[in-house]
């Protein structure tokens, strides 16, 4: 049952994530008007060349981009598998490492972004699982110290 919950919570976070970079890429395209004449990626001399004139702030996004919802992808995964241990967010970390790493072999980037996209990753990763372990942490503290309010007060109304 363990393994269907961690596994159900990957998919979940791995789905947050990915809405999160493209919510966050397509937000940052508005910033550039490069982004208006953006070539089909099937011509690669063309979107090479386009790649080559994208500002570095357009990459700064991207990354922007990709660590954000790495981050959010680990936090959900983390908090729906019920779980402390970080194996939801380890293995959202390496699945989104593997599309990062996919998206340089097959699309051609400057070297300073491949080697920030393939550092990135992990730390945003390790990033979410942390705050998932403190919202968890201050909820669950916060329901037992109301639950204990609660308690107290059930038990002053019956001595009087």
């Amino acid at each position: 049952m363990r393994f269907l919950r961690n596994l159900i919570s990957i998919a979940i976070g791995l789905v947050c994530g990915g809405l999160a970079v493209f919510f966050v890429a397509s937000s940052g395209r508005g910033f550039f008007p490069e982004y208006q004449d953006v070539p089909n990626i099937t011509e690669p001399l063309a979107f090479a060349s386009f790649i080559e004139a994208l500002p570095v702030g357009a990459f700064i996004v991207l990354l922007f981009a990709h660590s954000t919802g790495s981050l959010l992808a680990a936090f959900v995964a983390t908090s729906l598998s019920g779980h402390t241990r970080p194996t939801p967010a380890i293995a959202v970390g390496v699945l989104m490492l593997a599309g990062g790493i996919r998206n340089l072999i097959l699309i051609p980037h400057p070297v300073w972004y491949q080697i920030s996209e393939a550092i990135i990753y992990l730390p945003a990763v390790f990033v979410g699982y942390i705050l998932s372990l403190k919202v968890t942490q201050m909820i669950t503290s916060r329901q037992s110290h109301n639950l204990w309010k609660l308690m107290n007060l059930n038990r002053e109304n019956q001595v009087r």
